[in-house]
């Protein structure tokens, strides 16, 4: 194609001379001249095409006039230019925080749901027997140790029941974690009154240990120094928890367990327990509000939430509170604000304020004669 151009030109070019420049034998030197004159000439022909011809450039992108650009920015801006009405006429979304109106087409695109990921083995405590539903005793399944007087006994069996929340059927797959011991039975010692007669009835304190763990050592001298009266004597029962709060259907598991083993005067079964046991004090008094004959919270713990709205759960027993004004560990305040909400209650409180006191006291305490026959002269119901 474009030799077949490049002779057109030439031939118009060679054209214009004389047919006797060009046939002349005689004039071949002219006849050269003219060739070059008539290429040079076709060069420059070249060089002003390229210039001048062709068509102008495309632009990529469609031209907008002036009216369609500002259709569009009212379109773009139509969610914060349109009314309430227009929104909900139109299908939209009112925002009232911003008073916008999205579309469904401004919304991102919902993600295409994926398959459930297959999960594995559901993690079970090591605890195989499930608790009876609700505050309704269930019963150890395994025997009890033999009842020596004046011993303590170690009772584990309800260490067997499980009150894991987990709701397992048949067809679950299940791997036992030792680390959800915690969601078992209490496993708790029972000292036996020295003299023990099975024939007899005998009260029963319940006592709750404080911190999160039990420390066994310090527990034992504290249950230990217990002041018992000669012609009075009782029961000391001591659980032991592995969760932060004291519960009140595995502690009623413990007391029925007691019960179920040695005689017991029902109406003579008191509650106490210090620090995080005193908080434990109210919580499981007021789940079981017609168990105990009274009870006896010391510097309960204030956190992690507060008990000051068990005040009327427990306003009908007597209780006998102690705390110290410098307490840094649990509140001094909340106790105070609880024992006078009881007493507003109408409730038979005695509340000790130890100036200066801190985080301890216990064992003048449960050693006081006075104190403790405070306790156990009251009976469930009087």
């Amino acid at each position: 194609m474009f030799e077949s151009r490049w002779v057109r030109h030439l031939n118009r070019i060679v054209a214009t001379f004389p047919d006797t420049t060009l046939h002349n034998g005689n004039n071949s030197g002219s006849y050269m001249r003219c060739v070059a004159l008539a290429l040079t000439i076709l060069l420059i022909s070249f060089s002003f095409a390229g210039c001048t011809s062709g068509t102008e450039p495309v632009n990529s992108e469609d031209e907008i006039s002036d009216n369609e650009r500002e259709d569009v920015l009212e379109e773009t801006n139509e969610s914060t230019t349109i009314t309430l009405e227009d929104c909900e006429d139109r299908g939209g979304t009112w925002i009232e925080e911003r008073e916008e109106c999205s579309f469904d087409s401004d919304k991102p695109e919902e993600e295409t749901e994926r398959p459930e990921e297959e999960t594995g083995p559901i993690a079970v405590p090591p605890c195989s027997v499930t608790a009876t539903e609700g505050l309704n005793r269930t019963i150890n399944p395994s025997s009890w140790p033999v009842i020596e007087a004046g011993q303590w006994l170690a009772v584990d069996g309800l260490t067997d029941i499980s009150y894991a929340t987990t709701e397992l059927d048949n067809e679950s797959e299940t791997v036992v974690d030792e680390r959800l011991d915690y969601q078992c039975g209490y496993t708790y010692s029972v000292k036996v009154p020295a003299g023990y007669n099975a024939s007899n009835e005998y009260p029963l304190f319940l006592y709750l240990h404080g911190q999160l763990l039990d420390s066994v050592f310090f527990n034992n001298m504290m249950t230990n120094n217990f002041h018992v009266p000669d012609d009075d004597k009782y029961i000391i029962v001591r659980p032991s928890k592995l969760e932060p709060d004291w519960d009140p259907k595995k502690a009623l598991d413990v007391l029925e367990d007691v019960k179920a083993n040695m005689n017991v005067d029902d109406d003579r079964v008191y509650l106490t327990g210090l620090s995080m046991g005193g908080r434990g004090t109210f919580i499981v008094a007021a789940a079981l509000p017609d168990y105990f004959a009274a009870i006896m919270p010391l510097s309960p713990h204030h956190e992690p939430y507060s008990y000051l709205p068990l005040a009327e759960d427990v306003a009908h027993l007597p209780v006998w509170m102690s705390h110290g004004t410098n307490d840094s560990t649990s509140s001094y305040d909340m106790a105070a604000q609880m024992a006078e909400n009881l007493t507003n209650l109408g409730a038979e409180i005695e509340f000790q304020t130890v100036v200066g006191g801190e985080h301890g006291g216990w064992f003048a305490i449960y050693s006081d004669p006075e104190i403790m026959q405070w306790m156990l002269s009251h009976t469930r119901g009087q």
